[in-house]
């Protein structure tokens, strides 16, 4: 029975992830290394982590990466959060960060005093010439909350591309006045598998 349940889920995540495919335009060239942090909170950042972990997305994960962090390049987290990091041997430890990518819950509390931190990242992300992904996640959103209104405000102008999946948009769309940040918008989390590894090199990281 067990058994079955797995083959059930991986049946589900394989068919989403073709139909996403076929739906969804390929995103812009997202270079690395990657910086991936968090704003708000979401019941569905286990299942992100599990994803990107699942495809062998080469990326630094830290939910309260800060500019200092950024800063210090590819790896910094090596010795102070994690004993080793399977991905950094592809490319030179403290390499400038290329990518961006909040991914993005409800406001909890101190959401309101994180955003900050999160406009400082990509203030610095964009001011290199990198790029700035947010994947919103609110699955329980209301899409009326002012502090994750305010966070919207303060982030939009940096995005290159924003992803909302099985989470309101409505806070969004009066900030969106030109082709940039592209939106996609996905109607269930799981059809970010295909975006993970279309776009973001998922699976293929020692080609």
């Amino acid at each position: 029975m067990a058994l079955l349940k797995i083959a059930t889920v991986i049946l589900i995540l394989f068919a989403g992830s073709i139909l996403c495919s076929l739906t969804v335009e390929p995103l812009p060239v997202i270079e690395d290394p990657l910086l991936m942090t968090v704003w708000g909170e979401s019941i569905e950042l286990l299942n992100i982590n599990y994803f990107c972990d699942s495809l062998q997305i080469a990326r630094d994960y830290s939910p309260a990466a800060k500019v200092e962090d950024l800063n210090s390049g590819a790896g910094f987290r090596i010795g102070k959060e994690l004993p080793e990091e399977i991905f950094h041997p592809f490319y030179v430890f403290g390499t400038p960060y290329r990518t961006l990518v909040v991914i993005v819950g409800g406001a909890e509390r101190g959401s309101a005093e994180d955003i900050n931190r999160i406009e400082m990242l990509a203030s610095s992300v964009k001011g290199s010439g990198g790029k700035v992904l947010a994947i919103d996640i609110d699955v329980e959103g209301t899409g009326d909350d002012p502090v994750k209104g305010e966070f919207v405000r303060a982030i939009v102008p940096f995005l290159d591309v924003l992803i909302v999946a099985e989470s309101p948009t409505d806070q969004y769309l009066p900030h969106l006045k030109s082709d940039i940040p592209i939106l996609v918008e996905l109607p269930v989390v799981v059809d970010l598998v295909s975006i993970f590894e279309r776009d973001f090199g998922g699976g293929r990281c020692c080609d």
